[in-house]
């Protein structure tokens, strides 16, 4: 090959190089030490510039502050290998407009005309970095889903526990409220203990309704009405110094519990009322609205498009930082000082709603007060529409002096129910368990009603009621348990709301259901 071939050779692969560093995705730089000596379209273009003009010449500290730039020079010093690639390392570009871009830069030290330089590659990571926090969000998100799941578990058995013990505190109360040969100075003692297990029956309510495991009797529900019930109540919750604004014109329909949606009220107002000084202004707003893709409820869960009532609970209090509003639904997380909250409220609320297919949001910054909006799908006008079948009076129709087989594996509480059976007129059959309780049947035949507890060592309630009913179809069964009608199909019972009672329970509630179960049956089997 000719000196002039070889010429023309050498300016090819040139002609190719620079091809191949214009075209490349990433930004490339060649730095001399002083100045920018070469930029490609993908630097211009990061840059935030119109030609490469605006960057060769420029010192490198215009757009990058690269401290590895000095290891580069101290490699070729030393004679390290030119061809050696330095690890690459995060930094933050400049653009030319005053903006910054996170980038990760490569550096690859060799000598140019005899001046140590470096050729920088640099790789554009904004996309990169949004997928790892989107992927870290989401993470956090199940990480959180199952730590509430868990502590849900906990929290609802927790509660069922507790309030067995209720149960009995609140029985043997009114058994003694009721006995006239109570001296009278000794009633008011008595009254408080019931005052006292009924606030702890309070707190058992919210544990279950956080963990969605409370009793729930959903039905067509007008949202306007039920912000208008909830009205006086509130008031007299904020006190004389603050103010109450209602607007519920709006009537759309949901289905929803009405008792749990007055918790979900109640609790949001209780937690501004606690953040508004006097002269601060709550407003509670029922409306309806279509709500478009892309809302995230409280806990990040995406909330469906379509037609929702929508329920607003905006105060002027003092707001809620962002760092903790993530964690405000977290059961027992509380700003309030010792002995002024249980952290229960808002972590409740969101457990009902999650229970009655509702969602919730929040809106807030420290000195701006804080706006919760709860979303309940609107009911469609054929199902609003629908006639609802008129209750039953079922005490009427209740034989008197039915067998009534009471079984629980807590005896404070299986006597406390047979007492209360017992003095309204019913023989009463008790089995300390579902085994126990199959021996009696075995032995006397089937009673009129069965009532059981349902979370019982060995044959639960559940298994008893199934083997009765393979027996015997129509006997009704009733059950007592702090839980929901949902987590009896989950733990394997069939029982509709009206053959459930929920604990702790007084006893006209008790006598009512009873009563009830066995009208159903006879107008079954007539």
């Amino acid at each position: 090959m000719t000196g002039r071939e070889g010429q023309r050779a050498d300016w090819g692969r040139d002609e190719r190089y620079q091809q191949l560093v214009e075209l490349a995705p990433d930004a490339i730089l060649i730095h001399d030490g002083e100045r920018i000596v070469l930029a490609n379209a993908s630097a211009v273009r990061l840059a935030g510039a119109t030609h490469r003009s605006q960057l060769v010449g420029l010192p490198i500290d215009t757009f990058l502050d690269p401290p590895y730039l000095k290891a580069v020079q101290t490699q070729l010093t030393d004679s390290v290998s030119p061809a050696e690639l330095a690890p690459p390392v995060r930094d933050t570009f400049r653009r030319l407009d005053g903006s910054a871009v996170e980038v990760e830069v490569r550096a690859v030290a060799f000598m140019d005309r005899g001046r140590p330089s470096a050729h920088l590659v640099i790789r554009d990571i904004t996309e990169r970095l949004a997928v790892e926090q989107a992927v870290r969000q989401a993470q956090e998100h199940v990480q959180q889903a199952q730590k509430m799941e868990s502590v849900g578990a906990l929290a609802g058995g927790v509660a069922h526990e507790i309030n067995n013990m209720v149960q009995v505190v609140l029985g043997f109360s009114d058994f003694l409220v009721r006995d006239s040969r109570l001296p009278e100075e000794c009633l008011t003692d008595v009254r408080e203990i019931m005052r006292a297990a009924e606030r702890a029956a309070v707190v058992t309510r919210q544990l279950l309704a956080f963990s969605r495991r409370a009793v729930r009797r959903p039905e067509v529900v007008d949202l306007g009405a039920a912000v208008r019930d909830a009205e006086p109540v509130v008031r007299r919750l904020l006190g004389e110094g603050r103010r109450l604004v209602v607007v519920a014109d709006a009537a759309p329909r949901v289905w929803a519990d009405p008792g749990q949606l007055q918790q979900v009220i109640i609790n949001l107002a209780l937690n501004a009322r606690d953040a508004m000084a006097a002269g601060s202004t709550l407003t509670i707003t029922a409306t309806e609205i279509d709500l478009p893709a892309g809302t995230a409820a409280a806990d990040g869960v995406a909330i469906p498009a379509g037609r929702y009532g929508a329920l607003r609970v905006c105060d002027t209090g003092a707001g809620i930082d962002a760092a903790i509003q993530g964690r405000i639904f977290e059961p027992f997380f509380t700003t309030k000082p010792a002995g002024q909250g249980t952290g229960l409220g808002l972590a409740a609320a969101h457990g009902v709603l999650a229970q009655n297919s509702g969602y919730i949001t929040v809106a807030s910054a420290p000195g701006q007060g804080a706006t919760f909006t709860v979303y309940l799908p609107v009911l469609p006008a054929d199902l609003v529409e629908r006639p609802r079948e008129p209750p039953r009076d079922g005490a009427a129709a209740a034989p008197a002096g039915a067998t009534i087989l009471v079984v629980d594996d807590e005896p404070a509480v299986r006597a406390i129910a047979a007492r209360i059976l017992k003095r309204a007129g019913f023989r009463v059959l008790q089995a300390p368990d579902g085994a126990g309780a199959l021996e009696l049947v075995e032995r006397h035949g089937p009673p009129e009603t069965v009532l059981t507890d349902v979370m019982m060592p060995g044959i639960s309630g559940a298994e008893l009621a199934r083997r009765l009913k393979e027996r015997w179809p129509g006997l009704p069964i009733v059950f007592m348990s702090g839980y929901s009608a949902e987590e009896l199909h989950r733990q394997g019972a069939t029982a509709s709301e009206g053959d459930l009672i929920q604990k702790p329970f007084m006893p006209d509630a008790l006598v009512a259901s009873v009563a009830a179960a066995l009208s159903r049956a006879a107008v079954g089997g007539s």
